[in-house]
């Protein structure tokens, strides 16, 4: 049997005359997993969207997801190797346990070391292949013997006229191995060596960590007409970065920032063949840009896609109910864990997102924020736009009342009784109970301007500082505007204030409400060292 890689005119094509070694007599290898459950752990606490191409590869390859897989094995009695095929490919062999086994282990392996036409000729240095040429006018087919000397970044064999780079003669070739290179395999495996007392059919446990899958939250806001309240959609977005598929797995996602150890993880790597010179006229130079990335999502409680289903991704649509059935949220410690409701499929390199949070009716205040720059004398100096901060207290009196694990969170609001976006911004971790802000944008029509009208020297080596701040509110609806003032100075404290005052973010902050088409100034007296 002959299997080839790449049989593409003026390619290498790669042929495998034995696609696997006679397996030694004490090797047994496990069925596949008759049930899987997976539990993701996030890498981070920002959203995907905010990071930098490298750092979300990173921050992809480093989430955490724990593997539980339900095995039956027959084993004979006596000293053999189990084998476990097609585990994660980011697997952390410190991390694998095996429960139901008869006897003791003796060893673990974790083998990781993947076919490819790569890895084939890197382990196939110095020792014999066959080269089949295909003659480009005639098709007539000859073959020699040949010893590869370099591989696979230029692929240099030494025939018996001589040595030469393959794929340099104009015409198709094709190397031919008579067998695989020892430690190669066509998928991740972990075996152990065990003591089988007496011969038996037993329900094995495997358990381990692996490193490449990654989730977050996404969120997407909803606001009604009459501007006081909206929905709120949440999504947990499963991205699996690595070459495993979790097929209909028992799926948990953990919500928490987790201590962990870096360590350093073997992963199972696939290397392809570059060549150092191409036939002349017979192909054209660089590749072709990979496709796109797979965006699987469910559609539960709403027809839109969710934030990661980018345009340009090839979309997999799964209507799972017209009625939502949403991830389960309960303790696990003093983390949070969401249980989704049915077992999904994970595939090998693909996003998936499930609903999670479903709540109608969300109470929120809009305002508009400023905040005044202790640091400036504001002569001059254009001031920025106002902050459009929607509010929120995270009660069930004010339709929440849940846990929110922190992710991206998209505002739509309506306009002319179509949906419009209207901003968007990362979510902190918001527990129950806690009040939070979402800054979805800048106004147009709220300016406020802040001027510094005397600094003075007080007691004591202190500076006295009066502000005054124009407010003005041109939209034609009353609006509340939060003007905020940081205590970064020494010693800091309010003299005189327009009126009672409370803390925000560690700001002092007030807050005052305009009329449509008003203007107000205020004014107020801090005082400092220095």
């Amino acid at each position: 049997m002959t299997a080839l890689f790449a049989a593409t005119p003026y390619a290498v094509a790669l042929a495998l005359t034995t696609l696997a070694s006679p397996a030694l007599a004490e090797t047994i290898a496990s069925p596949g997993a008759e049930k899987t459950a997976v539990t993701l752990y996030r890498a981070g606490s920002e959203p995907f969207q905010t990071l930098q191409p490298w750092q979300r590869e990173q921050a992809l390859k480093k989430g955490l997801i724990l593997v539980t897989e339900t095995r039956t094995v027959t084993l004979p009695a006596g000293r053999h190797t189990l084998r476990f095929d097609a585990v994660a490919d980011g697997l952390i062999p410190q991390s694998a346990a095996v429960d139901g086994l008869p006897g003791g282990m003796i060893e673990r392996n974790y083998d990781y070391a993947l076919l490819s036409p790569g890895t084939l000729l890197e382990r196939s240095l110095n020792q014999p292949v066959g080269i089949v040429r295909t003659h480009a006018r005639t098709g007539r087919q000859t073959a020699e013997s040949a010893i590869v000397r370099q591989g696979p970044n230029g692929v240099v064999l030494q025939t018996a006229t001589g040595v030469e780079a393959l794929g340099c003669s104009g015409g198709a070739e094709r190397l031919v191995f008579d067998h695989i290179p020892a430690g190669l395999s066509d998928k991740p495996s972990l075996s152990t060596l065990i003591d089988v007392p007496v011969a038996t059919t037993v329900k094995l446990t495997l358990s381990y960590l692996a490193i490449g899958v990654n989730w977050q939250a996404d969120y997407v806001a909803r606001i009604a007409p009459d501007g006081k309240t909206l929905d709120l959609t949440g999504w947990l977005t499963l991205v699996n970065s690595s070459g495993t598929s979790f097929v209909d797995a028992s799926t948990q996602a953990v919500a928490g920032k987790l201590s962990r150890v870096p360590v350093d993880i073997p992963r199972a790597e696939t290397k392809a063949i570059t060549r150092a010179c191409w036939p002349m006229d017979t192909t054209t130079h660089g590749r072709s840009p990979p496709p796109p990335p797979v965006v699987a999502y469910d559609i539960m409680t709403s027809p839109q896609p969710p934030p990661m289903a980018m345009a340009g991704a090839r979309e997999e649509v799964t209507v799972t109910a017209s009625r939502a059935k949403l991830a389960e949220q309960s303790e696990l410690g003093d983390y949070k864990l969401y249980t989704l409701p049915e077992p999904v499929t994970v595939a090998a390199r693909q996003t998936k997102q499930v609903a999670f949070l479903d709540q109608k009716g969300v109470a929120f205040q809009r305002l508009y924020m400023f905040a005044v720059d202790p640091w400036s004398d504001y002569r001059g100096d254009s001031a920025p736009a106002a902050t459009v901060l929607l509010r929120f207290e995270n009660k069930a009196s004010q339709g929440l009342g849940k846990a929110l694990p922190s992710g991206a969170l998209a505002v739509m609001e309506t306009a002319g009784g179509r949906p419009a976006f209207a901003g968007e911004q990362t979510m902190r971790d918001v527990p129950v109970g806690q009040p939070f802000d979402l800054a979805i944008g800048r106004a147009m029509d709220v300016s406020v301007r802040p001027r510094l009208v005397s600094e003075t020297r007080a007691r004591a080596g202190r500076t006295r500082r009066t502000y005054e701040v124009d407010l003005a509110n041109a939209k034609t609806g009353p609006i509340v505007i939060e003007l905020r003032h940081r205590p970064d100075r020494t010693a800091f404290k309010v003299i005189r204030e327009p009126k009672r005052h409370d803390i925000r973010d560690g700001a002092i902050a007030w807050r005052f409400t305009l009329s449509p088409k008003s203007r107000e100034t205020v004014r107020y007296v801090v005082e400092y060292e220095g």
